[in-house]
């Protein structure tokens, strides 16, 4: 399943996108896998890493939730304990 990072410049205090979160997660669609957030809150930026079946799925789901994004990019992992690039 493809990789993606996307970028979001959400302005909300840390209780506030909790509670966001919390109440978006039970909305995911099929076939796409949320699987962890890096959060900036001095810059107000935030890093989301997905699984989806395209980056245009990934668009369409975050327009259907009202979720505003600034970038998504397709991604592969490089694991350093393995010292090799995932597929």
């Amino acid at each position: 399943m493809p990789r993606f990072i996307a970028v979001h410049t959400l302005p909300h205090s840390e209780q506030e996108l909790l509670g966001m979160l919390k109440e978006m997660a039970p909305q995911i669609p099929p076939g796409f896998t949320w699987k962890q957030t890096y959060c900036d809150f001095d810059s107000k930026k935030h890093f989301c890493e997905w699984e989806a079946p395209s980056k245009e799925a990934l668009e369409q789901a975050f327009k259907a939730n009202n979720l505003p994004y600034d970038a998504i990019h397709q991604v592969r992992l490089f694991n350093v304990a393995s010292m090799e690039m995932e597929p």
